[in-house]
């Protein structure tokens, strides 16, 4: 016995519990008129599948892509964009869908510019996927794309879509273990597909001892949403096991979203066990005392949890957001990026260190500058920007 292709959503209306959303999408491709739709969602929830059955049912050839097999921006560019660009052999029209693009590394070099390219110049709708919206390179194409979450089918739904898989391939099953299937797979189809498909291999799904909970990746919001709303240490201890954030990652989520959720002595508890997390993990970073590991995630996950005395102020739609200081500090550098260019030519001629040169010399330079322009910036060979940085 084996699962088979009859399991695959062939129609649109397959897809229950989704409708507002699987509309925008059905909108923005019969309705056509530039850019492209970001759909984003948790693994398995059927973003890839829904594109292809909409392509279908509207009569138009598919081109899947995926992101992570696209290296660099001149593979997207004689890939995607010629497709973009030219007519469908096969159809009236076509959709071009580009696959995880969350799954780019950091050295898919022009990547996301060259999908940007894209955006701009396609004839045909374009959909992109991505699992996590929160993802540096998401972030970069969030502002050229509608977007879209498609969540996860709820527990009925997805007992629906087993049960149909069980009635299409013959599988027996009791009402109870697959109930417990469909809870447990927390929305991924794709997931819970897979176990049903071992369980054929068994006679059928019996009963709920033959399942076992599937480890899956949380997203940092669910783990953040685990501390704040619970005051047990042992359930809170273990929030950021799963996650894709390192415990900086997530001392940086906590650091911004602690006051969204707490007030008063509580406020101030919650970053007195954040501060002693940075001391221990400052410790490995300098010493490599790993040791003190578990310390930092006992400070972040239980401490930041006991920090509430109780639950009861709650806010319901708290939505946590990624920390804002690495942006600041980026703009900072910006910001003093010509100043120390401009140092590190003075260090150079006064035969002193780039520190010394900024604390010491530069206070007075704009001065000295302006009493004697035409031989300061000749003699440290500055540009026009570092020329216009002093005018300022």
């Amino acid at each position: 016995m084996y699962l088979t292709n009859s399991c695959v959503p062939k129609k649109a209306d397959e897809f229950t519990g989704r409708e507002p959303e699987l509309k925008q999408i059905r909108d923005f491709v019969e309705n056509y008129r530039g850019g492209a739709m970001l759909v984003h969602g948790q693994t398995g929830c059927g973003k890839t599948s829904f594109a292809h059955v909409l392509a279908k049912e509207l009569g138009l050839e598919i081109l899947e892509l995926n992101a992570s097999d696209l290296r660099n921006k001149g593979a997207i560019l004689s890939i995607a964009k010629n497709a973009a660009l030219q007519m469908s052999l096969f159809a009236s029209g076509k959709v071009i869908l580009i696959d995880e693009i969350d799954g780019m590394s950091s050295s898919d070099r022009g990547a996301v510019s060259a999908i940007t390219e894209v955006i701009k110049e396609s004839k045909w709708p374009l959909i992109l996927t991505a699992n996590d919206l929160m993802n540096e390179r998401v972030q970069d194409l969030k502002k050229k794309c509608r977007f879209v979450e498609l969540p996860s089918p709820r527990s009925d739904d997805m007992y629906s879509i087993l049960s149909n898989a069980c009635s299409s391939n013959g599988i027996c099953y009791e009402e109870t273990a697959l109930r417990s299937l469909a809870r447990q797979s927390s929305g991924d189809v794709r997931a819970s597909m897979i176990d049903l498909f071992v369980a054929s291999f068994c006679g059928g799904l019996k009963d709920t001892t033959m399942l076992t909970d599937r480890l899956r990746a949380k997203r940092i919001e669910e783990s953040l949403a685990l501390v704040f709303n619970t005051t047990k240490a042992n359930i809170s201890l273990s929030a950021f096991d799963n996650t894709d954030k390192d415990l900086n990652e997530c001392l940086m989520w906590l650091e911004e979203n602690i006051p969204k959720e707490y007030r008063g002595m509580e406020l101030k508890n919650a970053y007195d066990a954040l501060s002693k997390a940075d001391v221990y993990l400052g410790r490995i970073r300098r010493w490599q005392h790993w040791r003190f590991l578990v310390y930092a995630n006992a400070m972040l996950t239980a401490g930041v949890a006991l920090s509430k005395s109780d639950l009861h102020r709650k806010q319901p739609d708290v939505r946590y957001s990624r920390n804002s200081r690495p942006l600041k500090y980026w703009i900072m550098n910006n910001k003093n990026a010509k100043k120390k260019a401009i140092a590190a030519k003075m260090a150079a001629k006064c035969h002193v260190s780039k520190r010394k040169a900024l604390k010491c010399f530069m206070p007075y330079f704009k001065i000295q500058y302006g009493n004697n322009s035409q031989q300061i910036g000749k003699e440290l060979s500055l540009e026009e920007e570092h020329e216009e940085w002093i005018r300022e």
